[in-house]
């Protein structure tokens, strides 16, 4: 009799915690799926829903705010999916809100991601449809990682070609490497390159305390700065050296103008006379287009010549003619007695004749 009484007492023990057991997974699962909250609908529409299930988790702003509660085909590229949400988040979202597919970790279950859109959006209503935006796929993914892996391993083999050539000695980064003058060089450079730096640092703190009034006033540059007439002399300068430019100058183009202006009318003068010129009936015509009166004409002048020399020759045998003597030294006498009364002229006498 006992014993029957223990056996009852622990399977009411047994019974009893199983149904605490399952209120507490059923309340644990209805929490999960808002099955005892308040709740609103959404809907929205995919090209593809990547294997999201109904029963999935939907996120927004990345914390879990409903599931998915059903999935239908509306067409061959378009894919409606409605989602169950808790009332709490209706008031933060609005209707500019932007769904996507997601994954729950690298392996983990699909779920649709609710980010809030750009700008003010109106508040949202119940049963309304928001818009999407497609991800990136998980295929493409890969195939984008392993072409970038192909590179990063050919990167890698030229590298390592490269750092094989230097060590072996091949190309000219192995030899300036090599080169044991290359590090004076380079050293030396340095150093120019310092000494060169603090040059310049002196110049700037030179020019700095030249410019600054306060730290030298017997400087040039300071002066320069400080002395108001310096711009006054130098304008006065710039006149004086124009003005002598102009008197320079001006005379030079005057004469120019002239010269310019004589070659003008010497250039008419030419042209009147060549048009005046007639070259088909005159003599200039016929002496520049008959050879055989122009050879005429440079006998004639040969033949003027001969009888000018001979003419000059009977002249000077005249004068040693004793019937012919006398007159010509009275001629003489004539002429320096006229050489004489002229003042500052020098008188010239001839040679007496023979």
């Amino acid at each position: 009799m006992r014993k029957e009484q223990t056996n009852v007492t622990k399977l009411g023990i047994f019974v009893t915690i199983a149904v605490l057991l399952f209120t507490v997974g059923v309340y644990y699962i209805g929490n999960q799926q808002n099955l005892f909250g308040a709740n609103f609908r959404l809907s929205t529409v995919f090209p593809h829903v990547k294997g999201l299930q109904a029963g999935n988790n939907v996120r927004y702003a990345g914390i879990d705010v409903g599931i998915v509660d059903r999935i239908e085909i509306v067409d061959d590229s378009t894919i409606r999916v409605e989602m169950l949400l808790e009332r709490r988040v209706r008031s933060f979202m609005k209707s500019n809100a932007v769904a996507k597919i997601g994954s729950d970790g690298l392996v983990g279950n699909m779920i649709v991601n609710i980010n809030p859109g750009d700008g003010h959006g109106l508040p949202i209503n119940e049963g309304q449809s928001i818009g999407s935006a497609p991800n990136l796929e998980t295929d493409e993914m890969m195939n984008s990682l392993a072409a970038t892996s192909e590179n990063i391993a050919l990167l890698t083999l030229k590298l390592l070609d490269i750092t094989n050539a230097i060590q072996e000695g091949q190309g000219p980064v192995a030899n300036l490497l090599q080169d044991p003058n290359w590090s004076n060089d380079l050293s030396q450079a340095f150093v120019n390159l310092n000494r060169m730096t603090h040059n310049m640092e002196s110049i700037s703190r030179q020019l700095q305390d030249d410019l600054d009034p306060s730290l030298s006033r017997n400087s040039p540059v300071s002066f320069l700065l400080r002395d108001t007439t310096f711009s006054q002399q130098i304008n006065q300068l710039g006149s004086n050296i124009d003005s002598l430019i102009l008197q320079r100058t001006q005379p030079i183009l005057m004469n120019m103008e002239e010269a310019s202006a004589d070659i003008a009318t010497t250039s008419l003068s030419l042209r009147s006379l060549a048009e005046e010129l007639n070259l088909e009936e005159g003599l200039a015509g016929t002496v520049l287009k008959d050879s055989i009166a122009a050879e005429d004409l440079r006998q004639i002048l040969s033949n003027l010549n001969e009888g000018t020399y001979r003419f000059n020759e009977n002249m000077e045998a005249l004068k040693h003619n004793f019937l012919f003597r006398r007159y010509f030294k009275k001629q003489e006498k004539k002429a320096k007695k006229a050489q004489k009364q002229k003042p500052g002229v020098a008188s010239f006498t001839p040679a007496p004749s023979k």
